[in-house]
């Protein structure tokens, strides 16, 4: 049963083409491929050659014209883009550099070493003296300070 169900259009379909075709009038007659070319040629006697011609050369012109400023737009883009990169990149590399001197520096020079870790890491030799004090700012950190002897 289901299956006169899903077939059911394909045998009502021919008849309802039938109905389809029967209702198109027919009282005109469908016009030979001459006749369009024919009046298709009529009306393009109606305009001198050079006329047609001159329009397409226009609408040419004008197709090249825009994919050119088109094409310049683009290029003075990718142009600022490119100088953009390469400022980036030399202040990259630049602070690349400095990073490496001072990665040296923290590797070799033993001043260099020293001035770090009491700066960063907080740390005093020994023999230092410690004085707390209050800093200058209203702000209840206190600042360490180191005499050394």
């Amino acid at each position: 049963m289901d299956n006169a169900k899903t077939i059911g259009w394909l045998t009502n379909r021919a008849t309802i083409y039938d109905l389809a075709t029967q209702s198109v009038p027919t009282s005109r007659a469908a016009a030979s491929p001459r006749e369009i070319l024919g009046t298709a040629a009529t009306a393009l006697n109606l305009f001198p050659s050079w006329a047609i011609l001159a329009m397409i050369l226009i609408a040419t012109t004008a197709v090249c014209c825009t994919v050119i400023a088109r094409s310049q737009a683009e290029f003075s883009a990718s142009v600022s883009q490119h100088q953009h990169m390469a400022s980036e990149i030399d202040s990259l590399r630049q602070a690349n550099q400095s990073l490496q001197v001072e990665i040296t520096k923290l590797t070799n020079d033993s001043h260099t070493i020293e001035l770090a870790a009491r700066q960063r890491l907080g740390m005093v030799r020994a023999n230092d003296i410690i004085v707390p004090m209050e800093s200058i700012s209203s702000s209840t950190s206190l600042g360490t300070l180191s005499f050394v002897r």
